[in-house]
């Protein structure tokens, strides 16, 4: 099953072939350490024959195997930023921790010290998420002994915790219209700007899209017949990477694009970085004498607010703002009761003048048919 053979160049090289299982191939400098990874390759697909399930290296830890599953992702995924930071500080947490070892016990522990540190539920549900692939990642991939749900049912049992807010900070700071107006006067003062920041902030309130969602489209992904854009991996609350999607812009965020766009064909169709989007919102906010500390992210809750204000439903305010379910969706809405009465108001004189427009059809086809009785009579 397992040969080992040296090399030309003096190293030992040890090849493993099983039946139903990848060819192992790998090089050492030394025999004895070739001869020790092929006994433990043996050993280890002895285990799966029998168990499915192997036991861990000794001495491996969690921060081992989270590197482990960084180096063993899908072939031309790179995580997003965000991700790359709550795994380095998972394996701070975690790392000396053996993965075997680990437990509920320990990520109870985890979610505690989070809430007396004041952090939203919502985050720490996103750090056991993170937690939760590297787990899964060492239970189907490798085959570990360990329980690769283990995070994920954490992360479930927070929702449980009336306690614990899940809601975020978020949602309780949308900027009002006249805070708009006031920033945006603020940049009408400045003379020089590196970024066009009212056509960012405009297009984020005609669209609902995320600071990194606006930065990073592209012109190559514009549809001009159907007025469309493709956001690129797009985020998803399971789906981290490959989630593509195509979403209307509607008139004013159109016409926001074809003058960004002006006559270049490539390339991106805001060309800033979004952090220095954030940083530029939150300076100028200050300097227009607004307290309120609104961030440029919380532009999509009064989008998806000001969506919902104008009559669009459900499914469609969903496929603007990127949301997989209405459970998620209704924390970004801030509906008010005059919204309510505005819509019904819309709906009524939308239905008055459905049933006027009928009853002239109806008079104009008797009149026609007078008229024709008559010019047969004569």
């Amino acid at each position: 099953m397992a040969s080992i053979q040296q090399l030309p160049s003096g190293n030992w090289r040890v090849l493993i072939r099983k039946k139903g299982h990848k060819t192992i191939s790998e090089t050492f400098a030394d025999v004895k350490l070739a001869r020790k990874f092929a006994k433990e390759k043996a050993k280890q697909l002895e285990e799966i024959k029998a168990t499915g399930k192997i036991s861990a290296p000794k001495d491996s830890t969690v921060a081992h195997y989270i590197d482990d599953y960084l180096e063993h992702i899908q072939p031309g995924r790179t995580l997003q930023r965000s991700a790359l930071f709550i795994l380095k500080a998972l394996k701070k947490r975690f790392g000396k921790i053996g993965i075997e070892k680990l437990s509920r016990s320990h990520l109870d522990a985890f979610i505690e010290e989070r809430k007396k540190a004041g952090v939203q539920g919502q985050t720490i549900a996103g750090d056991l998420s993170m937690l939760s692939s590297v787990l899964r990642h060492c239970s189907e991939t490798r085959k570990l002994n360990i329980d690769g749900e283990m995070a994920d049912n954490a992360r479930k049992s927070i929702k449980t915790d009336h306690k614990l807010r899940i809601k975020s900070r978020e949602t309780e700071c949308i900027p009002t219209q006249a805070e708009m107006d006031a920033i945006l006067r603020q940049y009408e003062k400045m003379k020089r700007q590196q970024i066009d920041m009212p056509a960012v902030i405009n297009f984020a309130l005609a669209t609902s899209m995320r600071q990194a969602e606006i930065c990073g489209l592209k012109i190559e992904d514009l549809d001009f017949e159907n007025k469309t854009v493709i956001i690129r991996d797009r985020k998803h609350p399971t789906e981290k990477e490959y989630n593509d999607q195509t979403v209307p812009l509607l008139p004013k965020a159109w016409e926001i694009v074809l003058a960004a766009v002006g006559t270049r064909t490539t390339g991106q169709i805001f060309p800033y970085k979004s952090k220095s989007v954030g940083v530029s919102y939150t300076r100028v906010r200050k300097s227009a004498g607004i307290k309120r500390p609104t961030r440029f992210h919380d532009i999509r809750h009064k989008a998806i607010t000001d969506f919902f204000a104008l009559g669009l439903n459900v499914p469609q305010v969903a496929l603007m703002s990127g949301h997989k379910d209405w459970q998620t969706l209704k924390r970004y809405t801030h509906v008010k009761a005059v919204h309510v009465h505005s819509a019904y108001e819309d709906l009524s004189a939308k239905n008055q003048d459905a049933k006027t427009l009928s009853q002239n059809m109806a008079f104009l086809a008797e009149q026609i048919s007078e008229l024709k009785a008559l010019t047969e009579a004569k």
